[in-house]
């Protein structure tokens, strides 16, 4: 049921290899758990020539889908062309958005290369506009929906759990339901970006992440039959059955014949032209490349001769700490990750000392 408990043809917790793209940190709203910081006064953007040039690099290497995310997608004036492109390589195309801007217009300029709309939702009327900003927020996203519906689009809703509107679930889901949704993704906010310095109170602990975990079960029991619930928390016991998930299987290989996409199924372009692993953020230790100095195939060789070991042995530090008997029944694998590739690998003393900002995050879930 949940992201990490799929039947998966890759390694990671994805459904199929993705390459993830953020073209740009504009958005026009500044939203309080913003993982990138992206605000309206922060311009920086990647060509698309960039952008295609690495799409193309990862479709030969075998990823299947392109996410779209940014800053908002659609202030970027080359979506389009950036989407179009994909799918004439056949890949599967997605876009997450602060729904702010489905106009009819901008949904037609997208009618035949985009496969799935993943719109945030935070709640409620007053508390997505709280989160998000703005007191037009919500209306402006309910009102473009019926045009996502006319326009024929796939959607799905992204909402992000904190401690102040977890029990708002059964409304999201509802809400998502009523609007004819195909997917509802619950993500447990992270203390990453903008959320770092204004959104700290809002972090959930282990006895509200086991609620948001069983809620994520009824909403399934509810409207499973029509619209996929996503719940991006891991199991320990799940973990440890399936270490391979979170890529600390020790008979891993990077042997000649394997494609890419079969050891990482996930890797980030960034808005600077950086690709890491995993997700936005993870430490530029283990980048794969900068898409402006080299391309993605050419880096990529450089990052098995040079980093793969190294950010195999992360993972494999963070699934030795959550496997133990007291590490955290649920956690927010990305979050940790990411944690542990920045703060560099940890000793069991530094462990029981509490030093690491990795403790921090796992205690606190």
């Amino acid at each position: 049921m949940t992201s990490a408990e799929t039947t998966c043809a890759v390694s990671g917790p994805v459904r199929e290899p993705i390459l993830q793209i953020h073209p740009s940190l504009w958005c026009n709203l500044r939203c309080k758990h913003c993982y990138s910081e992206s605000s309206p006064q922060i311009r920086v953007q990647l060509d698309p020539e960039y952008l295609c040039a690495a799409i193309s690099d990862a479709a030969a290497m075998g990823y299947k889908v392109v996410s779209v995310s940014g800053g908002e997608p659609f202030l970027y004036k080359e979506l389009p062309t950036v989407l179009r492109h994909a799918r004439s390589l056949g890949l599967r195309t997605t876009v997450t958005t602060n729904g702010y801007f489905l106009q009819q217009r901008r949904l037609s300029e997208l009618s035949g290369c985009l496969d799935v709309l993943a719109i945030s939702l935070d709640g409620p009327p007053e508390m997505h506009n709280q989160i998000r900003g703005s007191s037009q927020a919500f209306q402006r996203m309910q009102a473009g929906l019926e045009n996502v519906r006319k326009a024929g689009i796939n959607f799905g809703f992204i909402h992000t759990a904190t401690r102040n509107n977890w029990d708002q679930l059964p409304w999201v889901g509802e809400f998502a339901f009523t609007q004819g949704a195909k997917l509802l993704q619950i993500h447990p906010l992270e203390l990453a970006g903008r959320a770092n310095t204004e959104m700290t109170e809002h972090s959930m602990d282990d006895s509200l992440m086991a609620k948001v975990y069983l809620l994520a079960f009824a909403l399934t029991a509810k409207y499973g039959n029509s619209m996929r619930i996503q719940c991006d928390l891991m199991h320990r016991e799940h973990a440890i059955r399936n270490p391979e998930l979170i890529y600390a299987s020790t008979s891993w290989s990077a042997a000649a014949g394997k494609l890419p996409s079969e050891l990482l199924g996930l890797i980030v372009l960034e808005p600077d032209g950086a690709i890491v692993p995993l997700s936005y953020g993870f430490s530029r230790r283990y980048q794969i490349c900068n898409v402006k100095k080299q391309t993605l195939k050419e880096g990529w060789q450089d990052f098995i001769l040079a980093r793969h070991s190294q950010f195999r042995r992360v993972c494999r530090e963070v699934f030795d700490f959550v496997s133990q008997p007291d590490g955290p029944e649920l956690f927010n694998w990305h979050e940790l990750i990411v944690a542990c590739s920045r703060t560099g690998l940890y000793s069991r003393q530094q462990a029981n000392e509490g030093s690491s900002e990795l403790v921090t995050l796992a205690k606190r879930q």
